[in-house]
């Protein structure tokens, strides 16, 4: 990917809310209020950080709780970005 690109798209995570990992810097925590919707199920997920190591393919970390109060994290390849919307 050019470096350029992924500049613009760090600086659009760190936009909505995205801090980077001081541990790895191509990783963002997210506000706790950036939400998805599965387009098939209607199951509403949480992004909780963004991982830009391989720029090529970013990987999005969400979580949705259960109905026992938990949590099920998920990781949602670029591959998968289709099947879900912005809310």
């Amino acid at each position: 990917m050019n470096r350029n690109l992924l500049e613009y798209a760090k600086f659009v995570i760190e936009s909505l809310g995205g801090v980077p990992n001081l541990d790895n810097p191509d990783v963002f925590l997210i506000k706790n209020d950036l939400v998805i919707r599965h387009k098939e199920t209607k199951i509403e997920y949480t992004i909780e950080k963004v991982d830009l190591t391989d720029a090529k393919n970013p990987i999005l970390f969400a979580y949705r709780y259960t109905p026992d109060g938990g949590k099920k994290y998920i990781d949602i390849p670029k591959k998968d970005f289709k099947e879900y919307e912005n809310i």
